[in-house]
């Protein structure tokens, strides 16, 4: 599939030009899309990052962002899917009948999102991880993946947390746990059994020395 834009259209993400056109038409091609909208949202100064906005076929049974992420990463490269994807009723339109982009609502903003915040160091330490990939703040219950995550941001986030914490976890723990509520306790599970297998070793080392001693 390939597409030929104006240079005007195109915006910089991530040191690479993008046209969000191209990325609208790969994604409005899903088939539980009926419409769609691509912007660049800029949270944090110098952070550009591609948000998707999805009017649904079925408005009861719209498609999640793991299969929109999915859809739109096996016909774009990994830096042209959108960060987080956000479904709306119908895509604003100005008097042109041009894109309103003002009447989009920000990527802040998810329907039903948890605003819970973090309730210890771990938690912080974990959200500050999330803020980095999303540049956005969510609350510790909501799902990594209904945010805009997909398996490559998973990679990015276990590595932010095993160099944050010094722990070995897998990446599969984000699907398996994804929250940031979730990966806390698995981080914090994995602290304790590291620190109660350090004990054991030091207990045997103890005792091999006292039987040497003894002899």
């Amino acid at each position: 599939m390939e597409f030929v834009g104006r240079v005007d259209d195109q915006v910089k993400v991530r040191g690479y030009r993008v046209e969000p056109g191209e990325v609208r038409a790969v994604l409005a091609s899903h088939p539980g899309v009926r419409d769609a909208a691509v912007v660049v949202h800029e949270a944090v100064p110098g952070d550009r990052r591609l948000v998707g906005y999805v009017v649904p076929v079925d408005v009861g049974d719209p498609p999640g962002a793991v299969e929109l992420a999915g859809h739109c990463g096996t016909r774009l490269p990994e830096y042209m899917v959108p960060s987080a994807f956000i479904v709306i009723e119908a895509i604003p339109l100005n008097a042109n009948g041009k894109l309103d982009r003002t009447a989009l609502p920000a990527p802040d903003h998810v329907p039903d999102e948890d605003r819970t915040a973090p309730r210890g160091v771990v938690e912080e330490r974990i959200a500050a991880l999330w803020t980095d990939l999303f540049g956005l703040r969510t609350g510790v219950h909501n799902d990594f993946f209904k945010v805009g995550g997909n398996s490559i941001l998973a990679i990015r986030l276990i590595a932010g947390i095993q160099q944050e914490f010094d722990v070995d976890l897998p990446v599969r723990t984000v699907f398996e746990r994804p929250t940031i509520a979730g990966l806390a306790e698995a981080v914090e599970f994995r602290i304790r059994a590291e620190i109660a297998e350090l004990s054991d070793a030091d207990l045997a080392a103890a005792r091999t020395s006292l039987k040497e001693d003894r002899a």
